[in-house]
């Protein structure tokens, strides 16, 4: 999808209150530090994703922390953390 692709699900996704998304598996789909900032506001916005795998992507530390900030007081209960980027 590239980073056009992914920024516009993730905007769409994030300004869709309907939303009903509860387990997502973007592993290896070349999300990087770009697209990770427009999933944190996806991620902010969701209040149903209890699962995430974001391994073998590009992410950077700063796009794990912020995804691990986004996430802070959700409940997720599974997250498959990044390989260039830890979320602790």
């Amino acid at each position: 999808l590239g980073t056009e692709g992914w920024c516009a699900i993730f905007a769409a996704l994030r300004d869709n209150k309907e939303n009903k998304i509860e387990s997502w598996d973007l592993s290896g789909q070349g999300i990087n530090a770009e697209i990770a900032k427009v999933l944190v506001e996806y991620l902010s916005a969701s209040a149903v994703l209890t699962t995430l795998d974001i391994s073998r992507n590009e992410i950077g530390e700063k796009g794990a922390a912020a995804i691990a900030e986004a996430l802070r007081g959700k409940e997720v209960t599974t997250l498959a953390p990044s390989e260039t980027g830890s979320i602790v």
